[in-house]
């Protein structure tokens, strides 16, 4: 059979044999378009790197020029020493978070008008605000306020600065001051994933703890605690009469290996797990403990292993007697498991009442829904005070407070030390603080120092905090003390440590106890 083409005929082996060329020129032209398009694809994944390479230096500029231009901001703000230099591990939140929370907190709901007010705040100047009942500030009758600081300066609050301090804020804050607070939490704990965590200004650190303990715990869980424990702890968890896991404590802090093995003995008997713990890391009231770094990796891996949450409450973090800052858990939570509760209370002023709770943001959510229907939001006044005594002083003004601080509390703690061993010495043991503002106090020949230190001291004059106090099982015999170092003068710490000397001397007689005088 032949095929017409252009007038003439082509038989079947001529129609082969063009078909075959064609083929052929048909291929090379493949392999010619195939390797172009290979060298475009690399070209093109060159140029990609190239793009996000200029686009990761792009943001360091910017954010060089940023810092740049916050002259003397609290954004500037990096400390030279401890786990400044430290980047967490990324944030993942796979958690299951429905299951640490109780039965009250899993039933809050968005207050509606609480709501409206951190929408409002988010709106223009010139919006028209039907919706909230708040007061007219016009007929406020403050025009500024001045805070005169010790060295003379002034801040001054006034404008739509104190406008804002005279009104309602959204439960979780002032979101400038959140704002700077991330900032500080991500040059002292890491850098922070801001899209997973969030912040929580509270009025005071206490408000953070009891409201975390009102959103995770039912009546008769159990919960972790060191032992001895910060007693406001132990109020907040008494109502729900919680079986207590308490893990004794030496010179490094709660021991993990203790708890460990409660943990097993646990699951082995088939007992209900916790769900939280409780620890005061640094400086521990009332012994002042610091956990070290080694037995907080320890105590984390048990949270991830056993499931359970960690309230970690660090009020005396830059009351530290070390020159380093503390790695903290929250630096090493990857998984979004902690809680942090920090203070201003010791550091700037207990009257000021704030805190803030670091943690992730389905917990948070949570705390802010208890917020809008108990203390709306922790005092505007206060959130502006702070706000612009952090802008004024930037990173260098609050590094030296909190160096003036430090030096304040060790030579306090030092003379304490000193008027112990001159005074105590075969009476009683203590330890050596490596924080805060307590001396934890052991006394020698009685079983209870109760009578002690809630009868015979006060009887004379002598205020101390009785140990049974900070004790899991406050029921025990308990030969313990706290004595506060931070309000007495040099003069007063020395008679007043000479008067428990005498006054122990008297109880041991009283109860018959022959004194063991060992020396410290």
């Amino acid at each position: 059979m032949s095929f017409p083409l252009s007038g003439r005929l082509l038989d079947s082996t001529n129609l082969l044999n063009l078909q075959n060329s064609q083929f052929e020129t048909n291929l090379k032209a493949a392999k010619e378009n195939l390797k172009k398009l290979k060298e475009n694809q690399r070209t093109s994944r060159e140029n990609l790197r190239n793009l996000k390479e200029n686009q990761r230096t792009s943001k360091e500029s910017l954010k060089t020029i940023n810092i740049a231009n916050k002259e003397n901001s609290i954004s500037e703000m990096r400390l030279d020493y401890g786990p400044l230099s430290r980047r967490p591990a990324p944030l993942d939140l796979d958690l299951d978070y429905d299951y640490f929370l109780n039965t009250i907190s899993k039933g809050r709901r968005p207050a509606e008008l609480r709501e409206l007010t951190s929408l409002i705040a988010k709106l223009p100047p010139d919006a028209i605000k039907f919706g909230v009942g708040v007061p007219n500030g016009s007929t406020f009758p403050f025009k500024e306020i001045k805070v005169t600081l010790k060295d003379n300066s002034v801040a001054v609050i006034d404008g739509e600065r104190l406008a804002e301090a005279l009104q309602y804020l959204p439960s979780s804050g002032m979101a400038s001051l959140i704002s700077t607070l991330k900032d500080v939490q991500d040059r002292v704990h890491g850098t922070q994933d801001w899209t997973k965590r969030n912040i929580i200004i509270t009025a005071g650190a206490q408000e953070g703890l009891c409201k975390v303990v009102e959103m995770v715990v039912e009546p008769g869980d159990a919960v972790i605690l060191q032992n001895p424990v910060y007693t406001g702890v132990l109020d907040c968890f008494r109502p729900y009469q919680c079986e207590y896991i308490a893990v004794d404590m030496d010179q490094d802090g709660m021991r993990p290996d203790i708890l460990r093995e409660m943990l097993a003995d646990r699951k082995r008997e088939q007992k209900p797990m916790p769900k939280i713990m409780y620890v005061n890391p640094t400086a521990a009231n009332p012994c002042g403990v610091t956990l070290s770094e080694e037995r907080k990796r320890e105590i984390y891996q048990l949270a991830c292993e056993y499931n359970f949450l960690i309230l970690e409450d660090d009020p005396y973090y830059y009351l530290g007697f070390d020159e380093t800052y503390p790695v903290s858990f929250l630096s090493m939570d990857t998984e979004g498991r902690v809680l942090r509760c920090d203070s201003f209370s010791k550091i700037l002023s207990s009257g000021l009442r704030l805190g803030f709770v670091t943690g992730p943001m389905p917990l948070l959510r949570r705390l802010e829904l208890h917020m809008q229907v108990s203390t709306l939001h922790a005092s505007a006044l206060s959130q502006v005070v702070l706000y612009q005594l952090l802008k004024k002083w930037g990173f260098e003004g609050l590094r030296e407070h909190f160096a003036g601080i430090k030096k304040f509390y060790r030579q306090k703690r030092d003379l304490m030390i000193a008027a112990a061993q001159k005074h105590l010495t075969g009476l009683a043991e203590w330890n050596n603080p490596s924080g805060g503002m307590f001396l934890w106090l052991r006394v020698k020949g009685i079983d209870d120092a109760r009578s002690l230190v809630t009868k015979r001291c006060v009887d004379n004059n002598l205020v101390c905090a009785p140990g049974y106090v900070f004790m899991a099982d406050g029921n025990k015999p308990c030969p313990y003390m706290r004595l506060s170092f931070s309000l007495c003068s040099a003069e007063q710490i020395d008679m007043g440590i000479s008067r428990l000397a005498r006054l122990i001397r008297e109880e041991q007689l009283a109860t018959r106890l022959p004194c063991q005088c060992v020396q410290v």
